[in-house]
């Protein structure tokens, strides 16, 4: 199928909702060392065309990248009517794809969710004020999706998982994903692959591997955190082995390089539980795309190959 009839609207459309829930400000109180005032946040939920809630959907949750928030992958909320500039010359094309790649027989239909690791949205935004704060959220954004998102999407919508238990999600793993762009990536990295290779068998890393927390001046590190990787790997030896771990990078992306290492520290770290597929029998792969750049235009192309290879 050619690019532009993904990009177009198909007659088989799923629909996005916007749900509210409640969680606890886990990376504010870990910087604070104090009990913060709860959080009631947002998050998008795609449901693909006849979503029928007697049926059960694979889960695919999905980051944005820094300063973003739940809403830039379906271009909801502030990013409503944003400019080609930001997306594609076609605008936003995200439910377009997903939809068309559905109708299409391509993939199966399944539930898309789009939360957001931001806590505090101006002090998180405003990252030479406050640089812990927007480098720890990825840390702690674990505890938000084990103990607020899974549960919530379990007891919402039509999911593999049997409850909201801890044994339940751990059954029902190879029907959950997580993919992230840039932070998004990072957060999929120190916090999703760390924490909870035993809930998500999936994992998508577009743009960024993981990389020093801080800034120097004005400047992000984007150095190879080469402690925590070798953390991650210890916490992969202890897990179940992933189903496939996707990696995603343009070579004109300014997170290239140490995306790259960051895939290749890896592999060097955790042979027991990661194997380039190389023959079809591996369970991850680096895909470059050349020319590509740190942008939605060229992210897009990640998640239509993140969508054809999970879940299979």
């Amino acid at each position: 199928m050619k690019w532009e009839n993904l990009y177009t609207p198909c007659e088989e459309q799923g629909r996005i909702e916007c749900v509210r829930y409640c969680t606890r400000a886990y990376a504010l109180e870990h910087i604070y060392k104090k009990e913060c005032i709860p959080l009631e946040k947002s998050m998008y939920v795609y449901l693909p065309y006849n979503y029928d809630a007697g049926k059960k959907y694979n889960v695919l949750y999905l980051m944005h990248g820094g300063t973003e928030d739940e809403g830039y992958w379906f271009g909801k909320g502030r990013y409503d009517g944003a400019d080609t500039e930001m997306y594609t010359d076609m605008g936003n094309v995200t439910q377009n794809v997903v939809d068309q790649l559905i109708q299409d027989g391509m993939i199966d239909p399944l539930i898309i969710v789009t939360p957001s690791f931001c806590e505090d949205v101006e002090e998180y935004r405003n990252r030479e004020e406050y640089p812990a704060i927007y480098f720890d959220v990825v840390n702690y954004f674990w505890l938000e999706l084990k103990r607020d998102i899974l549960p919530y999407i379990q007891t919402h919508y039509a999911t593999y998982a049997e409850d909201a238990t801890e044994a339940a999600f751990v059954k029902a793993r190879k029907h959950c994903a997580y993919a992230g762009v840039s932070q998004g990536s990072i957060t999929g990295l120190n916090s999703v692959m760390l924490h909870m290779a035993d809930y998500v068998a999936y994992i998508g890393s577009i743009s960024a591997g993981s990389i020093r927390h801080g800034f120097d001046g004005k400047e992000l590190k984007v150095e190879p955190d080469e402690g925590k990787i070798e953390e991650i790997a210890d916490a992969l030896k202890k897990s179940q082995r992933l189903a496939f771990w996707y990696n995603g990078c343009g070579d004109n992306d300014m997170m290239y390089e140490s995306h790259r290492a960051t895939y290749d520290a890896m592999l060097k770290a955790c042979p027991e539980k990661l194997q380039e597929d190389v023959d079809g029998n591996g369970n991850c792969a680096f895909r470059l795309q050349t020319g590509g750049e740190h942008r939605y235009r060229y992210w897009i192309h990640d998640l239509y190959n993140v969508l054809n290879l999970f879940f299979h």
